[in-house]
């Protein structure tokens, strides 16, 4: 019985602390995200948008020009937040689009709340924000 007991606390344990270890045990986004508002980059153009917007919701959306409203629009989740060691905050999120695509970023906002980075992937969360990955993007806030 001893035995039993202590495989099933072991297993417990080894479940709840290797989703701690790995950083995955999921994030409760909060009414006031370093994440929300608008974002803007003046270099881009139609593709990727000028202009992205993050709403408390979960909701967001981007545009052409950062004097329209968003024309296409996304659905987003928060999955993860932390502070990375130069004190950048990071976000992983995981989106579904309008326009039926799904995928994961990676996010980074500068410690000073000006910048946003971000590296998207189609299939899984991306690792690092690479600047030489063709779905890297980058933003001032607004």
């Amino acid at each position: 019985m001893k035995s039993i007991l202590a495989l099933i606390l072991s297993i417990t344990f080894a479940v709840f602390t290797a989703d701690s270890i790995a950083g995955e045990r999921g994030y409760y986004a909060k009414d006031k995200e370093e994440l929300y508002g608008t974002w803007i980059n003046m270099e881009y153009g139609d593709r990727p948008a000028q202009k992205v917007v993050y709403n408390p919701d979960g909701t967001g959306g981007g545009a052409s020009s950062v004097n329209i409203e968003p024309y296409w629009k996304f659905r987003y989740l928060i999955t993860g937040k932390w502070i990375d060691p130069e004190g950048n905050i990071m976000y992983k999120e995981h989106w579904v689009g309008d326009w039926r695509e799904e995928a994961y970023s990676l996010i980074k906002i500068s410690n000073s709340g000006k910048t946003l980075e971000m590296v998207t992937d189609p299939d899984k969360y991306p690792s690092e924000i690479d600047p030489k990955n063709n779905l890297y993007r980058k933003y001032s806030r607004k």
